[in-house]
């Protein structure tokens, strides 16, 4: 127990810190119906972060954070741009393009880049086994600013993900709003992508805020089951990575899918009864 909590202490944390921020902005992202939208843009943060490395950036620099961010800002403003544009082509096939194209322009930069496989593994499933205290710090606080920006954005952001064609009548500048949701959506895969991977940061975003919403209609009840739910699923799948000796990150992702499909089980049980 005591070499658990030596060794998964710091990775632990930083997944619960994760796990509030990319809970909140995964309901929208689920209301919005744009549900790759998170994994695109962290796609759009790993290649910036590759355009770092090919320069001798390492990854978790302050150089590969900015790098990556400023491509993640030019992602969300060409995202706020694909809403509405031909109502024949739904918002989600712009995002399954960009995500496809930005995940073959990061293996080909990655390709030139001494031990590019290596750093493509590390960009998809992340370290965060290895990650310090300085890091859970740093992101702690910079999701602290961000969330207060989403506390003064939360009525308009909110109106816009549940209602967009009245919020449209009543004068609303969806592509502002949509801007301003996906430069936040941005800041934060930037920052996690980096430490949790790609695929994780998706989990964390999409699977504990379906999970809620299978189950409760008001947001209060939705943020605390994606809470004590992420909570809970983080630390049993650190556990288990810690056992088993397996990948911190993969071991979640996977644990997240398990918990799903044990909700949906019960949830069936339940009714038939």
């Amino acid at each position: 127990m005591t070499g658990f909590l030596e060794m998964m202490a710091a990775p632990v944390a930083i997944s619960l810190v994760l796990v509030a921020m990319h809970g909140y902005l995964g309901s929208h992202v689920v209301k919005r119906g744009v549900i790759f939208v998170d994994i695109a843009l962290a796609q759009i943060a790993a290649f910036g972060v590759a355009i770092a490395m090919l320069f001798g950036a390492k990854v978790g620099t302050d150089s590969a954070y900015l790098v990556g961010l400023i491509a993640t800002f030019l992602g969300a403003l060409l995202l706020s741009m694909t809403r509405g544009g031909n109502s024949r082509i739904p918002q989600e096939a712009y995002i399954g393009i960009i995500y496809v194209v930005f995940s073959a322009a990061m293996i080909l930069v990655l390709t030139t880049v001494p031990h590019g496989g290596e750093e493509i593994r590390h960009l998809l499933v992340g370290s965060i086994l290895w990650v310090s205290w300085a890091i859970v710090i740093k992101t702690a606080v910079l999701y602290s600013v961000l969330g207060v920006v989403l506390y003064f954005c939360h009525k308009p952001l909110l109106r816009i993900s549940e209602d967009p064609e009245q919020a449209r009548r009543d004068g609303m500048h969806l592509g502002r709003w949509d801007f301003v949701f996906y430069m936040v959506l941005g800041m934060v895969v930037t920052s996690s992508v980096q430490v949790a991977g790609v695929l994780l940061v998706f989990s964390l975003l999409v699977v504990p805020s379906v999970m809620a919403l299978r189950l409760f209609s008001t947001l209060k009840g939705q943020f605390l089951w994606v809470v004590g739910m992420g909570t809970a699923v983080v630390i049993v799948g650190s556990a288990l990575s810690y056992v088993l000796d397996l990948p911190t990150g993969a071991a979640i992702v996977c644990t997240f899918g398990l918990a799903l499909g044990i909700q949906v089980i019960v949830e069936a049980v339940v009714r038939n009864r």
